[in-house]
């Protein structure tokens, strides 16, 4: 896949994010924002894939109590509020079911160890590049998510621009049904 998309681009393809109800267009806005270009090619850094864990966390959490506005707050667990929107918004569900440890692996080790937690094969790109290796396709692994995971590989990736692509997805998802429910 060649990317051929520019930050002009990105910016115009998201803007109209930008508008959504508090705090989603914000974190779409400040998503975006942190994404530049650089040597026409779009780059992104270490707070971008971090921002984008934490973000999943927060917006299962705000998810959950949606959902369950009588649960103390204390009962709505980090991982359970970042599996419920990878899982039923994003459309991680098969991802998620084949490796339980996800929340553990991306977002923990993102948050606390400065690094996908695995073997030292793991890394974060903007983009899925085919000339590039590890060769994931060769593991039946969807190179169209933004988490790159397979059973028979212990690699660890994380791509950036399909995840925030998944992300936004999740969010128009939530709020088309929190819509429909008034």
């Amino acid at each position: 896949m060649s990317v051929t998309i520019n930050q002009k681009k990105l910016k115009e393809r998201y803007a109209k994010y930008f508008e959504l109800e508090k705090p989603y267009g914000y974190m779409i806005e400040e998503l975006v924002h942190s994404l530049y270009e650089k040597d026409g090619q779009i780059q992104g850094n270490y707070l971008t894939a971090i921002g984008l864990f934490c973000y999943s966390e927060i917006v299962g959490r705000e998810i959950m109590k949606y959902k369950n506005p009588y649960t103390n707050k204390k009962r709505l667990g980090n991982k359970k509020c970042f599996d419920l929107f990878l899982r039923d918004y994003m459309g991680y569900k098969s991802l998620m079911d084949d490796h339980k440890d996800i929340y553990t692996w991306y977002r923990n080790g993102l948050c606390h160890e400065y690094k996908i937690k695995g073997p030292s094969e793991t890394g974060v790109f903007v983009y899925y590049d085919e000339s590039s290796t590890p060769k994931f396709e060769d593991f039946g692994v969807d190179t169209t998510k933004g988490i790159l995971l397979s059973k028979e590989s212990p690699k660890r990736m994380f791509i950036v621009l399909p995840y925030l692509e998944d992300f936004v997805k999740g969010i128009e998802k939530f709020l088309e049904e929190k819509n429909l429910a008034k």
